[in-house]
């Protein structure tokens, strides 16, 4: 029973722990992650934990593509291609135990989604792209409440 108390303590803890926006200390590592391929042309890759809904991993990788144009001196983007890796593990948890002359036991269904989004983008000096890099950052910042 202790056990299974913990497993939904941990559970109800962790909740509330989605991947923050943050730069990854490695490609693999959460957070984002961006590479020059070319002159204006970036690869940006967002990877988060279970915790993290899609929607808001995709934002994330908007957000970057916007602050990345901003950092080196555009106004604009395109995104030129997206991927959306996320890895998904289903497995089955179940345990037993047999305490004061009484026995349980507990069977649950765990399925884990880790989101990765890799968006490929083109920048432009000019605000004749598709996304304009200042409304998207300040956009998305308001809307997760990001500094």
């Amino acid at each position: 029973m202790k056990r299974l108390f913990t497993v939904l303590i941990v559970a109800l803890f962790c909740s509330a722990c989605a991947t923050p926006y943050k730069a990854a200390s490695k490609p693999t590592s959460n957070g984002y992650f961006d590479t020059l391929l070319q002159p204006g042309v970036y690869d940006i890759t967002f990877n988060a934990n279970d915790e993290t809904e899609i929607k808001q991993v995709q934002d994330f990788a908007l957000l970057r593509a916007a602050d990345v144009c901003l950092e080196n001196g555009y106004q604009s983007f395109s995104v030129v291609n997206s991927t959306n890796n996320s890895k998904t593990e289903n497995g089955v948890v179940t345990g037993s135990n047999t305490n004061n002359n009484y026995s349980f036991s507990y069977s649950y269904l765990v399925s884990e989604t880790e989101p990765k989004v890799s968006i490929l983008i083109q920048c432009s000096p000019d605000k004749n792209l598709f996304f304009d890099a200042e409304s998207v950052s300040i956009n998305l910042r308001k809307k997760y409440k990001i500094k």
